[in-house]
């Protein structure tokens, strides 16, 4: 059998990346204000849509995950030497941060709750079952549950792709199956087997990673749908087009106003149901229209503002590892009363949660040992060197 060619490398999605981490480090640096400030203020309804417009970027991340994964894997051969290939590239870059920055957190959280008395003690708070309970769900700080959902796709992955190779007519309905699965989940098997953290099982995002690995294996048949260009364009695509985004703004919108009701009134105005579908649509269309505006700013922008965005996505995982601890030092910083001070004080934690993670990690990139903290990074080419970056997940 011929071997399938090579499909072609994809810049654009770290700009995505680059997007998603934007929205997940714009979600922590407004959550305690959308809890805490005054509701009746002015710009409350500001950092309220920052804040739910934002929901997008943990399951934009597992619909990247899914994407990326099976547009590398499904024109290749499914044998042992792939799988065990597989295997050994993402779980080594991606566990051994992950135990570094789960002890790291859960140990600095232990010392600022009860100080330090002495070293057995401090010890002891790692060998309780309270720490292996957290770390296998990735509660020893709060958002590090991602990592484990992260783990528990690439375990499932593999015999995802087994069972689309084997029977390929599984493939067209990744989507529907991947929401079906998720709400069985959600809604039955979770509370069958009392499990109080969903949000760190993968089949709570089922439906994204689905939808993702769906764009993956079919891509080449999609592109042309999903580039808005003149030259792609058609009667058919700009209607499609338009419903894409009509539905990303609309439930977008429609989740800031129901939680800003929420907020204001202390209850939803609708289901739990009615409201995760809004929330499932609204995730899936803005991991589509990200995708759509990721080749245009790739073709558009200015070359120093694509290489930035590019840098960012590809840093992406060490910027969501370390950002919780510059927005938890700078959120000692006493603003006083002074609302203006207040709202540039707010800007400020979402700019330096970004930059200053972002410029540690990027100078970790040339020595050895950044895997251990940060896993694979970016590193300038030498003089001559053709090769491309990978897009793996």
């Amino acid at each position: 059998m011929a071997q399938a060619a090579k499909r072609p490398y994809l810049p654009e999605l770290d700009i995505v990346r680059a997007f998603g981490i934007m929205a997940v480090v714009m979600i922590h640096a407004t959550s305690s204000i959308v809890v805490r400030y005054d509701h009746h203020s002015t710009l409350y309804p500001l950092y309220v849509f920052l804040n739910i417009f934002s929901k997008f970027a943990v399951p934009v991340f597992i619909f990247l995950s899914g994407f990326v994964l099976f547009y590398n894997y499904y024109d290749k051969s499914f044998t042992a030497k792939t799988i065990g290939g597989f295997y050994k590239k993402r779980m080594g870059k991606i566990i051994i941060p992950f135990l570094f920055f789960s002890f790291f957190y859960f140990g600095a959280t232990r010392l600022v709750q009860f100080g330090f008395t002495d070293v057995q003690t401090f010890i002891g708070y790692f060998t309780s079952w309270s720490f292996l309970e957290k770390l296998l769900i990735g509660k020893t700080y709060t958002h590090l549950y991602f990592v484990v959902i992260i783990i528990q796709f690439y375990v499932l992955a593999p015999f995802m792709l087994y069972a689309v190779k084997r029977f390929p007519a599984l493939g067209k309905h990744m989507v529907w199956i991947g929401l079906m699965t998720q709400w069985l989940f959600i809604y039955k098997l979770a509370n069958v087997f009392d499990l109080i953290n969903r949000g760190s099982y993968a089949f709570t995002y089922m439906f994204y990673f689905a939808a993702g690995a769906f764009i993956g294996i079919y891509y080449m048949k999609l592109v042309d749908w999903i580039k808005v260009t003149k030259q792609h364009a058609s009667p058919q695509k700009i209607t499609a087009w338009i419903v894409l985004w009509t539905l990303f703004m609309t439930t977008s919108l429609a989740e800031v106003y129901l939680y800003y009701r929420f907020y204001m009134d202390g209850r939803f105005m609708m289901s739990s149901k009615l409201l995760e579908l809004i929330n499932e649509v609204h995730c899936v269309t803005a991991g589509i229209v990200l995708i759509q505006l990721s080749y245009w700013i790739y073709d558009a922008w200015n070359q120093t503002a694509v290489k930035a965005l590019i840098h960012i996505g590809a840093t992406s995982f060490g910027i969501y590892l370390i950002h919780p601890i510059v927005l938890y030092i700078y959120r000692e910083i006493n603003v006083g009363g002074n609302s203006i001070i207040f709202h540039l004080w707010a800007a400020g934690g979402f700019v330096l949660a970004m930059l200053i993670p972002w410029l540690f990690v990027s100078l970790c990139a040339p020595f050895k040992w950044h895997w251990i903290l940060f896993g694979p990074l970016p590193s300038k080419k030498k003089p001559g060197a053709t090769k491309q970056p990978s897009i793996e997940a």
